[in-house]
């Protein structure tokens, strides 16, 4: 196993460098329909980003190519991954199936510019066998039972994750399981790697259009998540469907696009969803977050805030699609209140918002007699907030949540408020008198690129990291970690809910503090970054000495003894 994890591994590095060395080919045509999950790789767009020479200047980099235990073929790869005889115009793809033995079977595909030297490169997997020709096909293979196959145009990798180790009988002197073989998959996936050159166009992702929609637009990295797949591929999963919760995941396909811009990641994310939850979600979807709750954040110190907007039938509907509707009411009726109250009660805006972090000085905590010492503690404003439409029904909910109330003690954080506009939960009093007045008037930048949708979310790392690096007792190692951080990651804001062509649209971009550099480079340079700290970590550590021999057991004496008693 721990090889199979180096070969892979060792892949997945290649392929990044093969991406920093500059066409997107037949999408889709070598990959199953049923793929459980696929990624697929712009090089064209990646290699104009973070270029060899950028790679070169690294100290991971640097590192590999002087480090004397890498075999020949590894540091030629590394100074020009074209040695390896892969086409580095065209895509890589990544996907996962899982096989009749619900083993998982993880897939590279490429395009071969010079099959001579990919076979070569191959053999560095392999033990030392020569391949074998299936057809026009060369077949090889590798270590751990994985296998290489390629011809004149393309090749696949096929590894395989077997299930967790099978037992079969105790050894009575370790008292330990001890596990049978690794199992020859060889054969099974020869002929997986086969058919994925002769696939079908009805048994591929060819002609799937949402696929063609996702790889053909502008973007960096693409990703397909099949939910449905997955969920008929997990036992436990497949539990839903007995439970209505399968409506969640039948026809669910999610995908992603990432792009590495300028000061920013985007990620563009489409979920389709079955026709039955689409009409669901068309018929009660929100229209826009309530910027005016978001003003009336008594402080301009917010770390991060979610915002919904929803019709609040979708609460008693939903539970109803589920088939939980009988539960929940008998539950809600010793509450006092039911579906139909809740439904009445809110307006379908929502609120939560955490603002103002500090690091407090608490020295102790009085529990039960004893005292615990406490240096920092993080103190905050926390709030949640959601909008009134029937106060009668609310009242409902507050004489419910009261007799919780009337059992805590008197310095709980929890304080709940309940107005003809808002019901308001937070930690502090002050805090949430300051909201339900609606004098605050704040303004926030964020605001602009999350209004106009039915979902928004914003976190600022600046104000998150700051707290931590000035705050926190850290070694000189974790400070440059965290210097490094400051100088890299800014903010991240969220948007969506909006229903279009059978998907539910979101989008996350995380800004980085450049704004003028790619930030696929600045990710490059802050990993590197984060690497030379780690090998300066190591280097301070104290020396170890060798303990092989402590480990080492004692010789067994063979000298026999002798048991007879003198006379």
């Amino acid at each position: 196993m721990k090889s199979l994890l180096k070969f892979s591994l060792f892949v997945l590095c290649a392929s990044f460098l093969l991406s920093s060395c500059g066409k997107k080919g037949d999408s889709g045509k070598m990959i199953p329909a049923n793929a459980l999950f696929v990624a697929q790789l712009n090089m064209k767009s990646l290699t104009n980003k973070v270029s060899m020479e950028d790679l070169k200047k690294m100290a991971w980099y640097q590192k590999e190519m002087a480090d004397t235990s890498h075999p020949e073929w590894m540091k030629k790869l590394l100074e020009n991954p074209e040695n390896s005889g892969i086409d580095l115009d065209d895509a890589l793809v990544f996907f996962v199936n899982k096989d009749k033995n619900q083993n998982y079977q993880i897939v590279l595909e490429g395009s071969v510019k010079k099959a001579i030297d990919f076979e070569a490169f191959n053999k560095n997997f392999s033990h030392g066998n020569a391949p074998t020709k299936s057809g026009n096909l060369n077949i090889l293979a590798l270590k751990n039972n994985n296998i290489s196959a390629w011809n004149d145009k393309n090749f696949v990798y096929v590894m395989v994750i077997p299930q967790s180790p099978k037992y079969t009988e105790y050894d009575d002197t370790l008292s330990t399981p001890s596990a049978t073989s690794p199992e020859d998959n060889s054969a099974a996936l020869t002929a997986f790697a086969t058919n994925l050159f002769n696939l079908k166009t009805d048994s591929s992702l060819a002609n799937n259009t949402k696929y063609s929609d996702l790889v053909n637009q502008k973007g960096d990295i693409y990703m397909w998540q099949n939910m449905e797949e997955i969920m008929n591929n997990n036992a436990a999963l497949g539990m839903l469907g007995m439970m209505k919760l399968d409506v969640f995941f039948k026809g669910n396909l999610a995908t992603y696009r990432v792009s590495f811009d300028d000061g920013k990641i985007a990620v563009d994310q489409r979920n389709y969803v079955s026709k039955e939850l689409g009409d669901f979600y068309k018929k009660y979807n929100g229209t826009k977050i309530n910027t005016e709750m978001i003003k009336n954040i008594p402080s301009q110190n917010v770390i991060g805030m979610f915002a919904a907007n929803f019709k609040p039938a979708a609460i008693e509907e939903l539970i109803k699609l589920i088939g939980a509707d009988g539960i929940a009411n008998m539950f809600l009726q010793q509450a006092g209140f039911n579906l139909q109250d809740i439904t009445k009660a809110n307006n379908g805006n929502l609120l939560v918002a955490i603002t103002d972090l500090n690091m407090k000085n608490d020295t102790s905590l009085t529990q039960q007699g004893m005292t615990m010492n406490r240096s920092m503690m993080p103190e905050m404003n926390m709030l949640f907030a959601m909008g009134v439409n029937d106060k009668p029904s609310f009242q409902k909910i507050m004489n419910y949540l009261d007799k919780f109330k009337n059992s805590m003690s008197a310095d709980t954080f929890v304080n709940a408020q309940l107005t003809d506009k808002y019901f308001v939960v937070s930690n502090h009093t002050t805090f949430a008198n300051g909201f339900l007045s609606g004098k605050s008037k704040s303004t926030f930048d964020f605001l602009d690129k999350i209004d106009n949708h039915p979902f928004g979310a914003y976190l600022d790392f600046q104000k998150l990291l700051s707290i931590i690096s000035t705050n926190i007792k850290t070694d000189s190692f974790e400070k440059k970690a965290l210097d490094a951080s400051l100088k890299t990651w800014k903010n991240a804001t969220f948007k969506g809910g909006d229903f279009e062509d059978g998907a539910i649209k979101s989008n996350i971009e995380v800004n980085m503090v450049d704004e003028k550099t790619n930030s696929l480079k600045q990710l490059a340079l802050f990993a590197d970054e984060m690497y030379k700290i780690n090998k300066e970590r190591e280097a301070s550590l104290p020396k170890m000495a060798n303990m092989d021999s402590l480990l080492t057991p004692p010789p067994v004496d063979t000298i026999p003894i002798d048991t007879t008693v003198a006379k």
